[in-house]
């Protein structure tokens, strides 16, 4: 653990949701099954909107709330989650779509505890809707992978 920034925790949170998109996209000009380049056409299409949510929250949130300190900004997974994309099998739809999950998953529990340690107002109201961001983006994740087994 270490001392971060509200605003350097977005900066990277936008940066892996850019690198998430960035590999989707480029499996996605990979696979022949039309279900699985659907899947991954949602996934980058829905990271590449998170990376810029996460951009418009970068202006949004007051610039006091981002110089705020979290004392216990946990080391994240990402680099795990990023080798664990790079090693897919591009043939299997639901080891991609446990992937997903695992993400949104992580994501939200970042939040959570984030949010948790929170010291001041602001900064715990960014989490909030850090968090929030994390739940709709995680029910729409579950609904679109729910939808496309009946595709």
């Amino acid at each position: 653990m270490r001392y971060k920034t509200v605003g350097e925790v977005i900066e990277e949170d936008k940066a892996f949701h850019a690198q998430l998109a960035k590999q989707y996209g480029e499996f996605e000009q990979l696979v022949a099954d039309e279900r699985i380049e659907l899947l991954l056409d949602q996934l980058h299409r829905r990271e590449e909107a998170m990376a810029q949510t996460l951009d418009n929250l970068l202006h949004d949130v007051h610039p006091g709330a981002l110089r705020t300190w979290v004392q216990f900004a946990p080391e994240g997974r990402e680099p795990e989650f990023l080798q664990r994309l790079r090693n897919l099998s591009l043939q299997d739809l639901d080891e991609i779509a446990r992937l997903a999950m695992d993400i949104e998953v992580y994501l939200a529990d970042h939040y959570r505890d984030l949010l948790q340690d929170a010291q001041t107002p602001s900064a715990k109201d960014t989490f909030q809707r850090l968090l929030e961001l994390g739940r709709l983006d995680e029910h729409t994740l579950s609904m679109n992978l729910f939808n496309l087994r009946d595709y």
